[in-house]
């Protein structure tokens, strides 16, 4: 499959509409953005190159196109121009800010309807990931407990220029303003699976466990265990969302 066969399979995931404004992530020399504009949509690019941002302004003066010369992660949607609805976001995603940019957009999961990004092949198994395999972990819970995960495809390395060292995915991220899972205490929720995973070879008592914390201590945490129903003996990554919650809440 062609680059230009995988640029139209990202747009067509997009399930955009005429009119309808998308934010594209790092878009480069504009490959992407192209492609999208093609398509008659409204654009911001977020480019934190200066280089690259003046090439964009230059190279799509006569389309409709709005270049952000910033990190995408100090961008308030909030005060983004053009936004009167809930926006898509889209982009190629560079591993090291992988997962402050899934936490960027669950933070403003209120004004986007949805992502379709690339990431590295082991970070989309991660992210659809399912209770009991070795892929299953904080990410996974993390993304799960607000977005529906897709995969759109698999992207092989030559695909790239220059090449990386590791496959590529494209994935669809749906997200819902509220949490898919009836969680009491989100911060006790996220502050378990956390420690949790740290661990993850340990059992779940030994791994939750701290001596200094009574509400934490080994007593405490086998009285939960045994109010939801969970062997303290199992592994971290074989428990499902709903039973981190159940969890949880008894430990709020």
């Amino acid at each position: 499959m062609t680059r230009e066969e995988n640029l139209e399979a990202i747009a067509e995931a997009l399930e955009l509409r005429e009119g309808d404004v998308v934010f594209e992530i790092g878009p480069g020399l504009g490959f992407l953005t192209r492609c999208l504009l093609k398509h008659q949509w409204r654009v911001i690019a977020v480019e934190k190159d200066a280089k690259f941002a003046k090439y964009l302004k230059e190279a799509f003066k006569d389309e409709p196109l709005h270049v952000i010369e910033s990190d995408i992660l100090q961008l308030d949607l909030k005060k983004a121009p053009f936004l009167k609805s809930p926006v898509k976001i889209t982009g190629n995603i560079p591993y090291h800010i992988t997962s402050p940019l899934l936490e960027w957009l669950i933070l403003q999961r209120a004004l986007v309807s949805g992502a379709v990004l690339t990431v590295q092949w082991e970070v989309a198994l991660r992210l659809m990931a399912k209770p009991g395999t070795k892929q299953w972990g904080a990410l996974s819970i993390f993304v799960q407990v607000y977005a529906r995960v897709e995969l759109v495809k698999k992207i092989h390395k030559s695909h790239f220029y220059p090449a990386p060292s590791v496959d590529s995915a494209v994935v669809k991220l749906t997200f819902s303003d509220t949490s898919f899972y009836s969680i009491q205490n989100e911060e006790v929720f996220f502050g378990l699976v956390r420690r949790a995973f740290q661990k993850r070879r340990k059992t779940l008592l030994n791994s939750l466990k701290e001596d200094e914390n009574e509400k934490r201590s080994k007593q405490a945490l086998l009285s939960a265990f045994e109010k939801v129903g969970i062997d303290p003996s199992r592994r971290p990554e074989t428990l499902s969302i709903p039973e981190w919650a159940a969890l949880a809440d008894i430990l709020s």
